[in-house]
């Protein structure tokens, strides 16, 4: 009896031991390495992000910096699309047209309302303008 008590004992102590040094070990070096690599990744990363954040920012700058200019060329080009339509010159209407429907798709969202209504009834009376908004991508 006291045999089969002693060999129960050093089973159980051996698979324990086993266990701490097999299992524990193991589980705590792959934590350190995921350590490692999670601050790697941090250092590395983190100026990344600040970076991105920086230039969403500039980049929004500079659209706010570029819309009266952008509105100026499309106002402009508007004009001469409305004096064109009584001359039969397409090369120059379509150039024209090309400008202003490239401030209308960039600008219908946030431009001068006025302006985008403006465009848009013009749009309605005139081929040139309408496909160069609605059809060119």
């Amino acid at each position: 009896m006291k045999q089969i008590i002693a060999f129960l004992v050093c089973i159980m102590a051996s698979i324990g031991i086993g266990w701490y040094f097999g299992y524990t070990r193991s589980v705590a070096k792959n934590q350190r390495e995921l350590l490692e690599q999670n601050q790697y990744i941090k250092d590395h990363f983190q100026e990344f992000d600040s970076d991105i954040a920086d230039f969403h920012k500039r980049n929004a700058e500079y659209f706010k910096i570029a819309a009266p200019w952008e509105e100026s060329t499309a106002s402009i080009s508007l004009a001469a699309l409305k004096n064109l339509k009584t001359n039969d010159i397409e090369d120059a209407k379509f150039r024209l047209a090309s400008t202003v429907a490239n401030y209308y798709r960039g600008h219908s969202h946030d431009g001068d309302t006025n302006f985008l209504a403006e465009i848009v009834t013009f749009a309605a009376t005139d081929t040139v303008l309408s496909n160069a908004i609605y059809t060119l991508k």
